[in-house]
């Protein structure tokens, strides 16, 4: 009935929330550092970056954002798995859902994403108080929305191939409580080395004031450093998405268990 149904979403909600809350508090360094790596000088090792966060603003800073990333995180995967949970039964199809889950997450998330950019972007910069206002300066409310078509066509396609390969990789594996986690892994590394060069170009679009349009971004970042440029910070990544989606995938798909939520595809049990 509708009671439950609400019931259902409600729960399935804040399970993506405490599955993204988490999962960003224990890759928070790598990420703050692959941050760091997207939006400056293109001669600085992994190494370099890291001795000078630790220097100009010591152990905390490689928590530095954390906050609206936890924010982010949290209100982005509640929405994320919940929506391709509910596209899922409508559409049958992973991919559609996914594209479609990306789409509604980035759309109501965004601004938390670009301050978190432009904060934990910058060593040795102002608080987040000081990041937004500067932010709404600049451009008035809508600069919050800057380069956010960019990150709209990275989560599109993003989810879509995150979620068709977990997908395709739940049907042919046997139902334990690890295999999402796994899977998750699996297919967010896929992914997430498709669209890298699409993650660095909306880095700079939401971090550079003066780049404006996407392939004026792409352009400014091939003359930086060429190709490679457009990979900077990717070995991060990799390192970060596989203890990131491990968590995501795995506390989601554990807690709709434990709150007895019995949807998704019926496979014969792990012995």
């Amino acid at each position: 009935d509708e009671q439950n149904a609400g019931r259902v979403h409600a729960v399935r909600l804040l399970n993506g929330a405490l599955a993204g809350a988490a999962s960003k508090t224990v890759v928070s360094p790598i990420e703050r550092l692959r941050l760091v790596a997207q939006t400056t000088r293109p001669d600085s090792s992994t190494a370099m970056t890291t001795r000078r966060v630790l220097a100009e603003e010591g152990w905390v800073g490689l928590w530095r954002g954390n906050g609206l990333a936890v924010a982010r995180a949290a209100s982005s995967k509640a929405i994320l798995f919940t929506s391709q949970d509910a596209f899922r039964v409508h559409l049958g199809s992973d991919i559609a859902a996914g594209s479609l889950a990306g789409i509604v997450a980035t759309l109501v998330t965004y601004p938390l994403d670009l301050l978190r950019t432009r904060s934990a972007g910058a060593v040795g910069g102002g608080s987040v108080a000081e990041v937004a206002r500067q932010v709404v300066a600049e451009g008035g409310v809508f600069a919050l929305y800057r380069g956010m078509y960019a990150t709209l066509l990275g989560a599109m396609v993003f989810e879509g191939t995150r979620f068709g390969s977990f997908g395709w990789l739940q049907d042919r594996t046997p139902d334990h409580w690890a295999t999402p986690a796994v899977n998750g892994t699996l297919a967010s590394l896929v992914a997430g080395g498709m669209l890298y060069p699409n993650d660095t170009i909306r880095r700079k679009l939401q971090y550079d004031k003066v780049t404006t349009s996407y392939l004026e971004a792409a352009r400014a970042l091939l003359k930086e450093g060429g190709f490679t440029r457009l990979y900077r910070g990717s070995g991060l990544y990799m390192v970060k998405s596989v203890p990131g989606a491990a968590i995501q995938f795995g506390v989601y798909h554990s807690l709709k268990r434990l709150s007895g939520d019995t949807s998704g595809r019926k496979k014969k049990q792990l012995r």
